[in-house]
């Protein structure tokens, strides 16, 4: 959509009350989410300790779709390298984000090989500043178990892959 339809779109979606205008501390445009969404924001507003919790992010899950507002909110610089030349890649391959807590800390590069079973990690990168730890270590723990088990893997390897 160009500017003047997305613009149009949002005030039709706000006039019937299907979506709420939100503002974010740091940002000085406007947020939408829809509306009944809203009552999940006051919920983590008003819980004063956020559990902290490690997920990978898929490339294309709507979270990110916006890069530069990512940026913005986080100062997370992400992209998706897949098809970046293997030269010219920062990172690597298939590399997912890693959110812990309410912010993006990172990133990991994780091959489920379902033949064996085995998810490999080959690599984690963390953002400048985060400190791995105990807490974290815990939760990154967790999430590459449950992100093993959805993938029908039983082991977790750090060996390399090739």
């Amino acid at each position: 959509m160009k500017a003047e339809q997305r613009n149009e779109a949002f005030r039709q979606l706000l006039d019937e009350a299907r979506i709420v205008a939100i503002a974010a501390e740091q940002l000085k445009h406007t947020l939408y989410c829809r509306a009944e969404d809203l009552p999940l924001i006051e919920a983590v507003l008003q819980n004063p300790e956020p559990k902290f919790r490690c997920e990978l992010i898929a490339p294309l899950d709507n979270l990110i779709w916006d890069r530069k507002l990512i940026n913005e909110l986080f100062g997370f610089d992400y992209t998706w390298e897949i098809y970046t030349p293997a030269i010219k890649r920062k990172f690597g391959y298939y590399v997912l984000p890693l959110l812990y807590g309410e912010s993006l800390i990172g990133r990991a590069e994780v091959i489920a090989e379902r033949k064996t079973r085995t998810l490999f990690v080959k690599n984690i990168w963390y953002e400048n500043g985060i400190e791995s730890t105990k807490q974290l270590r815990t939760a990154l723990n967790n999430c590459l178990q449950n992100f093993a088990l959805f993938n029908g893997c039983e082991t977790i390897s750090t060996e390399s892959v090739d």
